[in-house]
């Protein structure tokens, strides 16, 4: 009896045991070794001579032993210098990765108007407002100097004609444009263009005015694989999405679910997945290789009743994920389940016992040895997230399936499963979506039931189109009707959803939080797996505790500032705060910059805007931000509580509170010395600045002594006339020039 209690709880402690899971032990070096290299501001040269001390320490204990038989030292000892040599390489390698340039870097002709010329890297985005691609730089043309480097650039080519951009993966192609650093976060809290440039290695970027600047040269440069096996695989299944499936977004959505061209779906489209918690359909993901996987993996049973039948099995899935996962662009999902495939169906060819976490800790392995920059990728995270907590808590809330129930049974046991995976999934990766993206769905789990359920059928439909296309287009056609019908199920199921009231929060927690909150996940399931009750319930009721005493407490409420503004591309706009009430002044030209807008009120703990006032933006757009008072462009004065606002004429805007006082204007002209026109603060929009326009703002300077002086450079400031206003911003240290990656923030 006793033994069997020992086999119970060995059993019961198996699943967190690490002797089956030698590739997660491995992974946890490799992860605190690229965070290291990354985080810590070292030279390159210290973590390659730690390195170096590491494996010598480590290579003469060995060395000792074979001199001195009777001599040993422990294998604990050798593991850690073992692993201190992982650490170090990993932390070496991710800081060459990301800190460092070519010594012959592009960098060099940042300001300058050049011509570049070098292949298309990765699959051209291709949008309404224009095109942009990665380009692997041979050679810079600048003033009639040649010089010959290898460096990368992304170009950015604005254009309304996007779609008639012949442009294709390993294109030799020459491009002209103005050269210019990656630009950082337009506001605080978001999207870091420069941060994301780096981790692909690019610092540069070359804006292109359009398609007159761009000349393919020379013929495509591609490896034969690509060259052979994936360009045209990917061709074959464009061209018969495009023949079989009418245009619209069904087709787009097609494309979306089986290579992941997503970039050519409308904004309101894709903004209801995203509201929905299910725009990770849209993109090629676990899923989609899974479900291609499986049909591989079932097509070449007939090959397996041999040995030699097996080993070729084994090849041809291989070669067709790696196909696949070339095509669809090898973004970190898909490398991480290809790759977690091969391992498991590697291992079952091999007869080898295989555990799905230490696979996945593989397939990351693989991953960061090529990347170890993929450790900072979102994709990366939420994928192995994802998938993680469909392995670890997906078994705590199903039990093994009855045999020989009925029909009835089955069906809601399918169904019932489906909605677990479902929940797994969102209580792994929600804080990871919620930290990078600022976003909570709270209508995820119920619209990741009909949508991935339609998008999954979509794929199952989409599969065989492509395979029957090859021998009849007629055949094919039936199934891509069936795939038009789940396309439009699929949208429609993610349009209502989106349409429900508060379908999704702003939410954004901040490191610890995430750490606290993955801290007490791993308590509980290592609790619930060994049936310790007690010590879950405790652990529960601690981290909830210590969750809310961090939000609540030692999470220090933000001090809002007293005028903000919003960086929007070329627009701006201004939040005016009281203390008690705030403003906003202008809302952007889209709906997706009043998210942005709000974005910003959460992010400096500013209150609901309770009037707002129209400048630049049109009267459609002020009205359809939620406020209780709205000041349209031919209304002259609003009077709040603690805030007074007037137009004394067009394009010109005053507000008061208690603390400050703020003037808008758009040009100098509209400048005059009247007590109206004094300010502490002031935001003067300028489109001209010659000599006439000097005075003028000089003139009003000297009347009005304000704090500070905002000047916004207009949409046709010529350069000459910005670099005379930065000279002139120099003389006068109340003045500053706007920059659309910095915020005025003022207290």
């Amino acid at each position: 009896m006793s033994d069997l209690k020992s086999i119970k709880a060995l059993r019961q402690s198996l699943p967190f045991s690490s002797a089956p899971y030698p590739s997660v032990r491995l992974l946890s070096v490799v992860i605190f070794g690229i965070l290291s290299g990354t985080g810590i501001s070292a030279p390159l040269e210290v973590w390659m001579l730690c390195s170096v001390l590491a494996i010598t320490i480590l290579l003469g204990t060995l060395l000792y032993e074979k001199i001195r038989y009777e001599a040993s030292f422990s294998i604990f000892f050798r593991s850690i210098f073992y692993s201190l040599f992982v650490l170090f390489c990993f932390a070496a390698y991710g800081s060459f990765r990301l800190n460092y340039l070519p010594s012959n870097s592009i960098l060099q002709f940042s300001g300058k108007t050049v011509l570049l010329y070098g292949r298309v890297d990765g699959r051209p985005d291709l949008s309404e407002k224009g095109a942009s691609w990665f380009m692997d730089v041979e050679e810079v043309f600048d003033n009639g100097r040649k010089v010959i480097l290898h460096d990368r650039a992304k170009v950015i080519m604005r254009t309304a004609v996007s779609r008639g951009i012949d442009l294709h993966y390993g294109d030799m192609v020459r491009v002209k444009g103005k050269l210019d650093l990656i630009p950082e976060a337009a506001n605080r809290g978001e999207y870091n263009p420069r941060k994301s440039g780096r981790l692909k290695q690019v610092a540069v970027q070359l804006f292109s005015a359009g398609t007159w600047q761009l000349q393919h040269e020379g013929t495509s440069q591609m490896n034969p694989f690509e060259h052979f096996l994936v360009i045209p695989v990917y061709n074959y299944m464009t061209q018969s999405i495009k023949q079989l499936i009418p245009d619209g977004e069904e087709q787009k959505l097609a494309a979306g679910v089986l290579i992941g061209e997503k970039e050519s779906m409308s904004e309101g489209v894709f903004e209801s997945f995203k509201l929905t918690g299910t725009a990770h359909i849209l993109a090629v993901s676990g899923l989609n290789v899974g479900l291609l996987a499986l049909a591989i993996h079932i097509c070449l049973q007939r090959l397996k009743v041999t040995s030699a039948g097996r080993w070729i099995a084994l090849a041809l899935f291989f070669l067709m994920l790696l196909v696949y996962s070339s095509l669809t662009g090898n973004s970190p999902s898909v490398k991480r389940a290809a790759f977690m495939s091969m391992v498991l169906i590697g291992g079952e060819a091999f007869g080898i016992k295989t555990y799905p976490v230490n696979s996945l800790a593989f397939a990351d392995l693989l991953i960061l040895l090529f990347d170890p920059l993929d450790l900072l990728n979102p994709g990366f995270l939420m994928t192995n997230a994802a998938v993680l907590a469909i392995l670890l808590i997906y078994p705590r809330f199903i039990g093994p399936r009855q045999k020989r129930t009925g029909l009835l049974k089955s069906a809601g046991h399918a169904l019932f499963s489906s909605i677990m995976v479902t929940l797994s999934a969102i209580i792994g990766v929600s804080p990871v979506i919620a930290y990078y993206f600022g976003t909570f769905s709270l209508v995820s789990l119920l619209a990741n039931i009909p949508v991935v359920l339609f998008s999954n059928l979509l794929m199952y439909d989409l599969v065989p189109m492509l395979l029957i296309n090859l021998v009849s287009s007629y055949a094919a056609s039936f199934f891509a009707a069936s795939s038009f019908f789940f396309a439009e199920l699929t949208l429609k199921s993610a349009l209502f959803f989106s349409t429900i009231p508060f379908a999704s929060i702003n939410f954004k927690p901040d490191a610890i939080q995430l750490l606290l909150y993955y801290t007490l996940l791993a308590s509980l399931l290592l609790f619930s797996y060994r049936k310790a009750w007690g010590k879950l319930t405790v652990s529960l009721l601690l981290g909830v505790n210590i969750l809310f005493w961090y939000s609540f407490v030692i999470f220090q409420d933000k001090v809002a500032p007293d005028i903000l503004t919003v960086n929007l591309g070329k627009n701006v706009a201004a939040l005016f705060s009281s203390g008690s009430e705030t403003v906003l002044i202008d809302a952007g030209r889209s709906l997706r910059d009043q998210k942005r807008i709000a974005g910003q009120f959460d992010e400096y703990g500013m209150g609901a805007p309770k009037a707002v006032v129209q400048f630049y933006t049109p009267d459609s757009l002020i009205t359809k931000v939620p406020a209780l008072r709205h000041l349209l462009r031919d209304s002259t004065k609003l009077s709040l509580s603690s805030v007074v606002i007037v137009r004394p004429q067009e394009k010109v805007l005053k507000l008061w509170s208690r603390k400050h006082s703020l003037l808008m204007a758009s040009g100098t002209t509209r400048l005059k010395k009247e007590e109206l026109y004094k300010a502490d603060i002031a935001f003067l929009w300028i489109y001209r600045f010659g000599y006439k326009q000097q005075q003028q703002l000089l003139s009003w300077l000297n009347y009005a002594h304000p704090n500070r002086c905002i000047l916004i450079p207009g949409s046709f400031l010529s350069r000459t006339d910005l670099s005379t206003m930065q000279h002139f911003a120099a003389l006068h240290p109340i003045l500053e020039i706007r920059s659309k990656t910095k915020q005025v923030v003022i207290r």
